[in-house]
């Protein structure tokens, strides 16, 4: 499913997928260096260049930010992107050299079709040659290897993948990118229906129905990802506090969400165009994330209706 990233022209995002490895890669590269900033949730995160986002650093400028699968292997993708900026001559400024600032994070796919291959130097660089406005959400890039409801194992698990959704509000333009690799379910929050999850039966089951249950060790591998991009004004001060923010709508859509066996994180970017207030920030940053996660499964249900395969 093909969409448009229409509010922020110079931002692009390429995918690598490998549908039959089961894994990928998704990465949003910036036309100029971006302030930005981090909230960590989940108790299993895997990660790279996060604390360049700690506001108590002086990192501002940052280049590209990576979303892959792989686990703690697939952040050696973060070196192919590295190395397609360094191409394109562009990175923080040192006496010796342009470092590109690529902070990345991971989903633990390794139990979806693993055959040892996952996204390395080649496969991040290969998503940087094709980003654009438009890409593909679904199974797709980071999505590709994605799944949810994993409390009761893989094998009673639903597919999910990448997610888009953009909102706006005044002069505000908030959009984000997720990837949905939860241990939990995923709900709708305007009806409180379960749209994909743990399943028995063919029919999917609440966290409610198990907690009392012998629940396996899946300690790392389960992760909510996302990337929220807006226009407003903000410091790396504000931008945690709308990363901090915008959990709350990974915390309506995914049940349960920021366990120890979730790494879920949210970075938050901005392209400083506009003054506004910060609160309306995070609260339409928080309704971005949760309509991202939701586009990113009924896309997935989408490509099982059209091309029947066996995701």
């Amino acid at each position: 499913m093909e969409i448009k990233l229409s509010n922020f022209s110079s931002i692009k995002v390429g995918n690598y997928t490998d549908s039959k490895a089961g894994t990928g890669c998704t990465v949003l590269l910036f036309e100029k260096p971006l302030a930005g900033s981090v909230s960590v949730q989940g108790g299993g995160p895997g990660s790279r260049e996060l604390e360049l986002l700690d506001p108590n650093t002086k990192m501002d400028q940052i280049n590209a930010v990576l979303l892959t699968g792989g686990s703690a292997f697939g952040l050696a993708a973060a070196d192919g992107v590295m190395k397609y900026l360094e191409e394109k001559d562009i990175g923080f400024n040192t006496p010796n050299a342009k470092v590109p600032i690529v902070p990345a994070a991971v989903i633990y796919d390794l139990n979806y079709k693993h055959n040892g291959i996952r996204p390395s130097h080649n496969e991040g660089y290969y998503a940087c040659t094709n980003a654009d406005n438009s890409f593909e959400i679904g199974s797709k890039g980071v999505g590709t290897g994605a799944t949810c409801g994993k409390l009761i194992g893989i094998e009673n698990s639903s597919k999910s993948g990448l997610g888009y959704a953009e909102n706006n509000l005044d002069q505000i333009k908030v959009s984000a990118i997720t990837v949905c690799n939860a241990v939990g379910n995923i709900v709708n929050p305007e009806n409180g229906q379960i749209v994909a999850g743990m399943k028995r039966n063919d029919e999917f089951i609440s966290y409610k129905e198990i907690v009392n249950e012998n629940i396996k060790d899946l300690f790392s591998m389960n992760t909510t990802l996302g990337v929220v991009m807006t226009n407003v004004k903000l410091d790396k001060a504000m931008l945690k506090k709308i990363a901090d923010m915008a959990h709350d709508g990974m915390a309506r859509t995914v049940n349960p969400v920021h366990t120890m066996y979730d790494g879920d994180m949210i970075f938050v970017f901005t392209t400083n165009e506009v003054k506004s207030d910060l609160n309306k920030t995070g609260i339409l940053a928080a309704q971005t994330i949760s309509d991202a996660i939701l586009n990113g499964i009924e896309a997935v249900k989408k490509e099982k209706k059209e091309y029947k395969n066996d995701i």
